[in-house]
């Protein structure tokens, strides 16, 4: 069992999860080629490839999907919400809708689905059980929503967005409609909501959670050191972590 970031930022996102002749993937901003190509660096197959799970439409986690599924012919599972026009549909393979609260199964694959609060219809995020282990991410949303706390707390490995530094975006070059947009409810999730989150709940999780990775840093509104000095403050020794840069490839802990 293996699974990697592929890469998380502003720019193109993608999460990829491998286990003998079965992969998927999460998302997918990049060009097929430069998808290929990361996937390759790190050794994953991606013939194996049988879904591709879209979150939400932004092109920072869309842009790619369409020829990957196209010319791999990989089905796309989407919120039944995410509006796609004739055009679009005609660009992927095909479309399995799920429905946040619901929990589904495809072969030794298992996963639940729920909602994001963030700027881009039906988006969703998910929760696998895939090869005795539970992967949890939770990025592109504004706040933290109820059901998010439980499924941090059952995860295994778990995807955590920490977008922003609130002084850099208060400070930074952005329009202020746009740092409005970022800091809402439908925006991103701060260095400090995301640690706040994880301070809350790392009682009940330390002895299940192996790894959290903190990723979709903005490289306008944030930096490594600023999150990392948060966590030290603000965490334990024994909490597991890795902060990623943006556009970063990282390999996951072996399992």
């Amino acid at each position: 069992m293996k699974y990697a970031i592929l890469g998380s930022g502003s720019s193109a996102n993608s999460y990829i999860f491998e286990h003998d002749d079965f992969a998927f993937i999460v998302d997918n901003g990049f060009s097929l080629k430069e998808f290929a190509a990361r996937a390759s660096d790190l050794g994953f197959d991606i013939s194996k490839i049988k879904f591709i799970f879209l979150t939400h439409k932004h092109a920072d986690h869309a842009r790619g999907i369409d020829k990957l599924s196209k010319e791999l012919k990989i089905p796309v599972v989407m919120s039944r919400d995410v509006f796609l026009n004739k055009s679009e549909m005609k660009k992927i393979y095909k479309r399995l809708n799920v429905e946040p609260g619901k929990e589904y199964c495809y072969g030794e694959l298992g996963f639940s689905v729920f909602s994001t609060s963030h700027d881009s219809e039906g988006s969703v995020s998910y929760s696998f059980n895939f090869s005795g282990y539970t992967f949890t991410i939770i990025t592109d949303t504004g706040k933290i929503l109820k059901d998010m706390e439980q499924y941090a707390i059952n995860a295994d490995i778990l995807f955590l967005e920490a977008n922003y530094c609130p002084q850099m975006l208060a400070d930074g070059p952005y329009p202020l409609y746009l740092k409005k947009r970022i800091e809402s409810h439908h925006g991103h999730l701060s260095n400090d909501d995301a640690i706040g989150f994880l301070s809350g709940i790392y009682s009940f999780m330390q002895m299940k959670n192996r790894m959290t990775y903190l990723c979709h840093l903005s490289d306008t509104n944030n930096c490594y050191n600023k999150l990392e000095n948060i966590i030290r403050y603000s965490m334990p020794e024994t909490f597991r972590y890795r902060i990623c840069r943006k556009g970063e490839l990282v390999e996951g802990i072996a399992l």
